[in-house]
């Protein structure tokens, strides 16, 4: 489990929070960021709409899922750059704790980034936002769980049944469709 929590810390810094990772996306209309190392890749899909997003991290371990994380968010009145500006260097200095069961309260200049968590390593949710005079400028919502498949033991490629399609696509590079 520890392999895959350090994994997740280098992925995001080298990803979102460092505006890093880029690739062409897989679905129509989304932004797609991945890192590899290893027999370890991240991938981070999201859209992003007037002033709100929503998205799904995974981290697939020799080519099956282990852990995946889902969120969804709004920056009300700010640009995404002004939010960038204050989330970017937030993610990275708290890389070890933003985003996970852990608690984070940090400062620049007079804006306040605080994520609250809870769950243990791999299985947590909680809220992150960014406040400025006490009036909140970005909120994001997120939830996470270890995943330990059947077909992790390695074998074969992966069936995805009717009706989750989307998740396939996303999760499993290996489903057949």
């Amino acid at each position: 489990m520890e392999e895959i929590i350090n994994f997740l810390i280098k992925a995001r810094t080298n990803t979102y929070a460092s505006g890093g990772g880029k690739v062409e996306p897989l679905l129509h209309g989304s932004t797609q960021l991945e890192f590899s190392d290893g027999e370890y890749l991240y991938r981070d899909v999201y859209y992003t709409g007037e002033h709100t997003f929503l998205g799904i991290e995974t981290i697939y371990h020799q080519g099956k899922v282990v852990w995946s994380m889902v969120y969804h968010g709004d920056w009300g009145t700010m640009t995404e750059e002004e939010i960038d500006s204050v989330l970017r260097p937030a993610l990275i200095e708290n890389a070890k704790t933003a985003r996970t069961s852990e608690q984070v309260d940090w400062q620049k200049d007079n804006f306040q980034y605080k994520c609250t968590g809870a769950g243990d390593e791999l299985n947590f949710q909680g809220t992150e936002t960014i406040t400025s005079e006490g009036k909140e400028l970005y909120k994001l919502t997120y939830n996470s769980t270890k995943i330990w498949p059947k077909h992790y033991q390695g074998i074969g490629k992966t069936f995805c049944p009717k009706g989750v399609v989307f998740l396939c696509v996303i999760l499993s590079p290996n489903c057949l469709i």
